[in-house]
């Protein structure tokens, strides 16, 4: 039942992910900026964690200070490094090839796995990886099995934002045995927060002169793509391994073409039904056979 409740909350996390990179897409095509909307979608999640957990369950902000270069890696090169390449992708090709190439990071964990011997990678687990891409690539090519618009700079933001969420799963499996997820996830948040003040300095921001109705955006927007899906899909990784939990998260594609559907009107093809379909047959080759979460 463990491992049950960590499927469903990877499959909730991937719904909001999903939907929000429709909604991104969207605004970038209204002159958004990609690195304000990456930085204030963090930030703001970060603020509504932080003020929660000082004033409610304070213990929960007590680390090792030995242990803070490992929340710095977890926010900076997983959390920001692939918060902003995935949406830089977007916005320099589409959301579909966004999703497909950050969606080549579940076989870069398994050949992680087996370098590290972290677990133990099975004909099941290599079968629903290779099943679940091949029903991301149907998804997101539709008809004409093609890839639109891709660039240089496109596809190696994409590779990155693959690499950075193969890390993002590994390393917070092992940030988990040592910290409760909600520790993990304010520090996450920190560390990508003061990280994006860094390179945009906060009046950067400000002097862009955004309406009150634009901030009230950027707040909605960071709470359905950052604060909502990333406390679900840590909670999740409580009861799978990096493998399971970041191929269940192939869902992610399927909710986006989906949601694109409803919002902005793109018609779904009869080939990324079918991409659809492989997709959640890659999920439920995984209930084959269960192993011990380790």
């Amino acid at each position: 039942m463990k491992s049950l409740k960590g499927y469903l909350l990877i499959l909730a996390a991937t719904t909001f992910w999903g939907i929000a990179a429709t909604i991104a897409k969207f605004l970038f095509t209204h002159d958004v900026d990609t690195l304000t909307l990456v930085q204030l979608r963090m930030t703001f999640s970060c603020i509504v964690l932080l003020l929660y957990f000082f004033f409610f369950k304070r213990h929960l902000l007590r680390v090792q200070f030995r242990d803070l270069y490992k929340f710095a890696m977890l926010g900076i090169l997983g959390a920001a490094g692939s918060n902003f390449t995935y949406y830089y992708t977007i916005a320099a090709t589409n959301v579909a090839t966004a999703i497909l190439l950050q969606y080549l990071a579940p076989l870069l964990v398994l050949l992680y796995a087996v370098v590290a011997r972290e677990e133990k990678i099975t004909a099941i687990k290599t079968t629903a990886s290779v099943v679940s891409l091949g029903g991301c690539y149907l998804a997101v090519a539709g008809k004409d099995f093609s890839i639109i618009s891709i660039n240089n700079l496109g596809l190696i933001a994409g590779l990155a934002s693959a690499f950075c969420w193969g890390f993002t799963n590994v390393w917070l499996k092992r940030l988990l045995k040592q910290y409760n997820v909600w520790t993990s996830l304010i520090y996450a948040f920190l560390f990508a927060s003061l990280f994006w003040c860094v390179i945009n300095p906060p009046w950067n921001v400000l002097s862009a002169g955004y309406s009150m109705e634009t901030w009230g955006i950027f707040f909605g927007f960071a709470m359905i793509s950052i604060l909502i899906p990333h406390s679900l899909y840590f909670s999740g990784m409580r009861y799978l391994t990096a493998s399971r939990a970041i191929i269940t998260a192939t869902f992610e594609p399927i909710v986006a073409i989906i949601s694109a559907y409803f919002i902005v009107y793109e018609i779904l093809s009869a080939v990324q039904i079918v991409g659809a379909v492989l997709v959640l047959l890659a999920i439920g080759i995984l209930q084959l056979k269960q192993e011990e979460n380790k």
